[in-house]
């Protein structure tokens, strides 16, 4: 740790790559990867595809929702599906569906 306390770190700007050898080197090897280079083809990242299999699970859900047929009093309260949970009370559940108390 000891050492760390006597680091100096200087920035300092560079003005394009004019006269800097190590900055010139660079523009040409990146001038000859975007010119030469071959495309690497990277597969998607788990995310990625995660989304993309929960939209279609999502779509799917609400064309079925869409053109079911039962439970149609609750569709007229919540016509869009939604992955997130609805907060409910018991009474507003059996108020939309127009099922009396379990008891």
């Amino acid at each position: 740790m000891a050492l760390l306390g006597n680091v100096k770190v200087r920035l300092k700007w560079v003005k394009a790559h004019i006269g800097i050898r190590g900055n010139e080197m660079n523009a040409a090897l990146a001038k000859e990867a975007t010119s030469d280079g071959s495309l690497i083809d990277l597969p998607d990242p788990k995310s990625f595809l995660k989304n993309q299999l929960m939209m279609l699970s999502l779509d799917r859900w609400q064309v079925q929702w869409d053109n079911g047929e039962i439970v149609r009093s609750i569709y007229s309260i919540v016509p869009k599906i939604c992955n997130k949970q609805l907060h409910w009370s018991r009474e507003c559940i059996q108020f939309a569906t127009g099922l009396p108390p379990v008891i």
